[in-house]
């Protein structure tokens, strides 16, 4: 797994490419959450790395395979958090059903695709593409807040705040 950092003007950008194997999946959970740690707050990171989780499993899963690797960039600019996960494998058409806004819980998901539907709950957007000629590229956007600690005024992130 390759993973590059860069924090440039007005935001931070996260870069990794692993092999597409279930056994990498940890390395890319911890990675992102490390380089997302302190940016965003702790609610928003969970539910990134969780979709993300989804997104990259699927691309193991259903996308690259054959020794293609999956790209993930992570990126944070202007209040927003955007990654996207890119296979290389062939473009299979998602399930409509993970979409329906009446379903107001898993149990009432489908059986398969339930991590579309997830990741549809977590984030505020969820972009497929067909990438020419192969692969797909799942996009996750969410509107992110700053943590605690980082918020302007807050004297201490350590100690109680005395009133």
């Amino acid at each position: 797994m390759t993973s590059t950092p860069n924090r440039g003007r007005g935001g931070s950008r996260l870069e990794i490419q692993f092999s597409a194997s279930p056994a990498r999946l940890a390395d890319v959970r911890r990675a992102v959450r490390s380089g997302l740690e302190g940016r965003v707050s702790d609610e928003d990171l969970d539910d990134l790395v969780l979709a993300l989780n989804e997104a990259a499993t699927n691309a193991v899963l259903h996308g690259s395979g054959r020794g293609h690797a999956v790209e993930v960039a992570v990126r944070i600019s202007g209040g927003w958090a955007e990654i996207t996960i890119l296979d290389r494998g062939h473009v299979q058409r998602p399930s409509r059903a993970w979409d329906d806004e009446d379903r107001a819980d898993g149990d009432a998901a489908p059986a398969s695709g339930r991590g579309l539907w997830l990741m549809g709950r977590l984030v505020d957007e969820v972009r497929l593409e067909r990438i020419h000629p192969h692969g797909t590229r799942v996009t996750l956007r969410r509107r992110v807040g700053v943590p605690a600690e980082r918020k302007p005024g807050n004297q201490s992130a350590t100690g109680p705040t005395k009133v």
